[in-house]
């Protein structure tokens, strides 16, 4: 596949507390990856329209400094964007690095679904491909981490197939990534092996209430009765407050979608070329288990162009020249005949 028509389909520059709803991992290694080689390419701030739920969204957009038409690509990420579209910029490739909803105030991300975040890819698609210069034609979409989900799966239900890199998507079910996630954190923090299990069980609590079927102001009742009788606390880190913010936090809407994703289900309807891209130093990820996962779900994919790749360093909310070199090589093979397939993966363990 060479284009994709979007007829009918038509971050950020850093990380702020608005973006604590989704990070919730980890901490953010941008600036140990691309060292700028040369000037940052020349960003135009622009505004365009979600008109599904008539959200005003911003964005910011680079346009290589050659004559046209360009190929092109909506980044998703909340690491630092700059060295990373100055890499696509030089391979030839406009950017549209939007910012996402919930920015300056976190509530309209936590009041935000999945399909919202949906609708709002749609839209950077839709005024990417209107952009002077840029070819609509071969349009593809980069998203990072917890942006995957959203865009995953925006892409699945899209009539129109767009190729679609995710680096450190998730792998496990919202529940289990949950899970994983303050396992790890309760781990470093010196907990035992009864304090692991009790936290377990707290987990379990809190995403049997943050997925019920109440209204959320019930469910922030319930789960802030919860947090104050319960003799487990969470462990401390900066994905949510630890004070009685907390229970706003997993009553909302996006919380709710967030723990009730199922990415093998959501990687089995994709009908766009895909990559997945993973790194052997990503943080709370057991890499074999989840090569399995992503393999079993891209088995019952609508498409055979599906590319699993592992590379060294990480991927989750960091870019790496060796990433970035994969990235472009898979987005050159499917807007060019002559372009290349990526080279710099290492060697399943798997396989």
């Amino acid at each position: 596949m060479h284009g994709f028509p979007l007829d009918d389909m038509r971050m950020g520059r850093a990380v702020s507390i608005a973006m604590v709803g989704l990070a919730l991992t980890g901490t953010l290694h941008a600036q140990e990856a691309l060292p700028a080689q040369g000037k940052v390419p020349a960003q135009e701030e622009v505004q365009y329209l979600n008109s599904e739920d008539g959200t005003t969204l911003t964005a910011y957009l680079s346009v290589p400094v050659a004559s046209g038409p360009f190929p092109a690509v909506v980044l998703l990420s909340i690491a630092g964007t700059d060295p990373v579209t100055q890499h696509l910029t030089e391979a030839g490739y406009a950017v549209l690095a939007p910012t996402r909803r919930g920015f300056v105030a976190v509530e309209p991300l936590l009041q935000a679904t999945y399909a919202d975040l949906g609708g709002d890819l749609r839209a950077a698609l839709d005024f990417l491909g209107s952009v002077p210069g840029v070819d609509s034609r071969r349009l593809a979409v980069i998203a990072q981490a917890d942006d995957g989900p959203p865009a995953l799966l925006a892409m699945a239900a899209s009539p129109s197939p767009v190729p679609l890199a995710l680096l450190a998507p998730p792998a496990f079910s919202g529940v289990e990534e949950f899970r994983r996630e303050q396992r790890a954190m309760a781990r470093r923090d010196g907990a035992t092996a009864d304090e692991l299990r009790a936290l377990d069980a707290y987990v379990g609590q809190i995403a049997e209430l943050a997925l019920s079927r109440a209204e959320p102001y019930v469910r922030e009742y319930r789960l802030d009765a919860l947090r104050a009788r319960s003799p487990v606390q969470l462990p401390r880190n900066a994905a949510f407050p630890m004070d009685e913010r907390q229970a706003h936090f997993f009553a909302s809407p996006l919380w709710r979608d967030r723990l009730a994703f199922e990415p093998q289900v959501a990687l089995g309807l994709l009908r766009s070329p895909a990559l997945v891209m993973i790194g052997v130093d990503d943080a709370n990820t057991p890499v074999e288990a989840y090569l399995d996962s992503v393999r079993r779900g891209l088995a019952a994919a609508r498409t055979d162009d599906t590319s699993v790749c592992l590379v060294p360093g990480r991927t989750r909310h960091s870019f790496t020249p060796r990433s970035m070199n994969v990235l472009v090589e898979w987005l050159d093979h499917r807007s060019d005949p002559a372009g290349r397939t990526p080279s710099g993966c290492l060697e399943d363990p798997l396989r």
